[in-house]
């Protein structure tokens, strides 16, 4: 495999310029891509009006990401009401997926991608990616004698089915990622909504960071998971909260996960999916670090 297949993931542009990324900025992350040496990027919309700023914009930033030799892997569109308890909210959530894909198939993506998002619970304090993209929050819930959580997946459920067609009307894969405070927060509840959502181009973006922040063990993760995993995030933590940082910087296993990703056959794309506040300060050297470790680990084993 080789390293063009490794590339930038869209928490570089929330950490440097803001969730959501506002569209003057992503000509500033393409040149940012491509002087940190990427070749390839995700592009993400949050929201509506994000995305109609891309859609308004999508000529002029082809025609920069062609300037910079840059290939778009996938394109993620954020909308909460895709598990809105109202009909009307999650129809129109869907045609705004509609569009992410089309935009998708515009860059020349090979995948759409979107969140799970965090069940209508009740929080004292912070809620998990609210307004914005924040690591090692806590959270103090109420769960409303209203709220079922039955109901809720099921609601789930069907927006995924939904959007894995139309992704599929459009030769797209389509994926999700397991994240802490989320719907889907490990492998085990990423299995089970492959499975009822019961689409072959429906799966998994392995989120190594937030899995290990999850306890789990990420070669375990990749078994489970298997042939199922199209896209891997790659980040390091301590195995407590779910930091961001360089490869190498925590706990991760990562010969043990490049081992289980070889056994099961990947070649997919794998991101560098580095940044928070965190780490903002050195945001640049901390993804530099990581893609040369992501280099150094898939010559040795993916190659």
């Amino acid at each position: 495999m080789p390293s063009a297949n490794i590339c930038l993931a869209w928490l570089y542009a929330i950490t440097k310029y803001g969730y959501p990324t506002p569209l003057d900025a992503v000509y500033r992350v393409f040149d940012d891509a491509a002087r940190l040496g990427f070749t390839h990027i995700e592009i993400e919309a949050v929201g509506a009006s994000n995305l109609k700023e891309i859609e308004e914009g999508k000529e002029k930033l082809k025609a920069k990401l062609e300037e910079l030799g840059l290939k778009v892997v996938n394109f993620a569109g954020i909308f909460r009401e895709l598990v809105s308890p109202s009909e009307a909210e999650r129809r129109k959530a869907v045609e705004l997926m509609c569009r992410s894909a089309d935009l998708a198939v515009f860059f020349g993506a090979e995948m759409l991608q979107t969140d799970t998002f965090t069940p209508p619970l009740d929080f004292v304090g912070p809620r998990p990616y609210s307004t914005a993209v924040a690591f090692a929050e806590r959270y103090r819930v109420k769960v409303s004698p209203l709220f079922s959580w039955r109901a809720f997946w099921s609601t789930l459920v069907d927006s995924m089915k939904l959007v894995a067609r139309v992704a599929a009307d459009r030769g797209l894969k389509f994926v999700v990622e397991p994240r802490i405070g989320e719907t889907v927060s490990n492998s085990d509840a990423m299995l089970r909504l492959i499975d009822e959502v019961g689409e072959d181009n429906f799966g998994a973006v392995l989120d190594v960071g937030h899995l290990h922040a999850a306890k789990e063990l990420i070669p375990l993760s990749v078994e489970k998971l298997g042939g199922r995993i199209f896209y891997v995030h790659a980040s390091d933590n301590d195995g407590r909260d779910n930091y961001h940082w360089a490869i190498g910087r925590g706990t991760v296993d990562w010969d043990g996960v490049f081992e289980a990703l070889r056994k099961h056959g990947f070649a997919g794309p794998i991101a560098v999916d580095v940044g928070g506040p965190d780490i903002a300060d050195r945001l640049d050297g901390e993804v530099s670090a990581s893609k040369a470790a992501l280099e150094e680990l898939v010559r040795r084993y993916l190659a």
